[in-house]
């Protein structure tokens, strides 16, 4: 018969305060200033700690420091509004979260049934009455009837780990691919404003799907938002850079897949399209800067489809490499020869069943742009990206 063993098993740890804020912090919610005014007094308070509780009847809830002003005013004054703020709120949303002396300074505003301020631009209100009081550690916890609500047009306020900014709608995924493509193309040195109405007529979707995807494109930094218009710039290094890891990753895993594994005719296919590359760099400049770029497209999706699907040859193709490149390059961009060079190899690698050549040729292949890129603002004082 077993005895029971004299060693207790160590429970989990306790959760700290440091790790909690860390995981709630990932939890995007909408901001709010809760409003009140007690004995001829206002108050505010920025919060996301707001939740709907029961719609029969309308009841919510909101959290509360209890060292707040606000908080007391709220448990004195039995009644406060919820002012949902819009997404150009950052401003109002800091100001009500700090310990100024008069929060509503210059804030226009208006006043609810219950006495309450109203913060003008809020894109809801809700007038509410206080019906049960908790304390929860830190915090007040007020449920309260909701008595009037109200309603506007406009995008809320988001707050995330921390920060305030959009809650944007996810854009179509085939409508952001051809929005992407579509900005890569036509990039230049110089800003030009995005006409949304035209670009929707072209597409021939509505303009809110164009909206959402050049929104999404301005959170990956690929475009520019400025008073409420989109803007075309080059393209920031850091994109580019990205683009070029998951480039070199594909290739990667499509070279462990197929190198000794390639057909005798793919193989002389792919030579021939290494072939057609060579002839676009003279005196370390390229002769034709498009011309490059299509058959060096042609050579690097060749190897791609090696792998025999269709689905990694759309993901690769979705990088968009042509428009990026064909946006960096011009006849006075520095072009190396090891670009032609790493081409030879790959092939001749890829004859000789050779991974491990393949391998590190593409490695220093996916080096070249920031060797180029160096040689292009040494020599010409300006910032140009050369890339393959």
């Amino acid at each position: 018969m077993s005895t029971p063993s004299s060693v207790t098993q160590a429970g989990p740890s306790p959760v700290t305060s440091r790790e909690f804020r860390d995981v709630i912090g990932r939890f995007a919610t909408g901001v709010t200033v809760i409003t009140t005014e007690c004995d001829g007094t206002r108050y505010g308070s920025t919060a996301s700690a707001v939740s709907s509780l029961t719609d029969d009847p309308p009841m919510l809830l909101i959290c509360l420091n209890r060292n707040s002003a606000t908080a007391a005013a709220v448990r004195d004054s039995g009644a406060f509004a919820v002012n949902v703020l819009a997404e150009d709120h950052v401003d109002l949303a800091t100001r009500f979260a700090s310990r100024v002396p008069d929060k509503y300074d210059g804030v226009p505003t208006e006043t609810a049934s219950n006495g309450s301020p109203l913060l003008v631009g809020a894109i809801a209100h809700l007038i509410c009455r206080v019906a049960e009081q908790v304390e929860a550690g830190t915090h007040y916890v007020f449920l309260a009837h909701v008595e009037e609500a109200t309603s506007y047009s406009g995008h809320p306020l988001a707050y995330f780990r921390g920060r305030f900014g959009r809650m944007q709608t996810a854009p179509e995924a085939s409508v952001l691919r051809e929005v992407r493509a579509r900005v890569l193309d036509m990039g230049s040195d110089f800003e030009e404003a995005i006409e949304t109405g035209r670009w929707a007529e072209e597409f021939g979707v509505d303009a809110n799907r164009i909206h959402r995807a050049l929104a999404a494109l301005a959170d990956e930094g690929l475009i520019r938002r400025e008073r409420g218009e989109y803007l075309i710039a080059p393209v920031p290094n850091s994109i580019i850079d990205e683009v070029y890891k998951a480039k070199l990753a594909i290739e990667i895993g499509v070279a462990q897949l197929t190198v000794g594994k390639a057909k005798p005719e793919q193989l002389a296919r792919l030579r021939e399209l290494m072939e057609d590359t060579l002839g676009f760099v003279q005196d370390g400049h390229f002769t034709d800067p498009e011309g490059w770029v299509r058959a060096n497209e042609r050579f690097h999706e060749c190897m791609v489809e090696l792998a025999g699907s269709a689905i990694l040859l759309d993901t690769y193709r979705r990088l968009c490499l042509p428009g990026l490149n064909l946006r960096a390059l011009d006849r006075g961009s520095y072009a190396s020869n090891s670009l032609l060079d790493d081409h030879r190899e790959l092939v001749e690698g890829y004859e000789a069943a050779d991974l491990a050549r393949v391998a590190a040729v593409l490695g220093q292949h996916a080096q070249r742009p920031l060797e180029m890129r160096g040689q292009d603002e040494l020599r010409r004082g300006i910032h140009v990206t050369a890339v393959d």
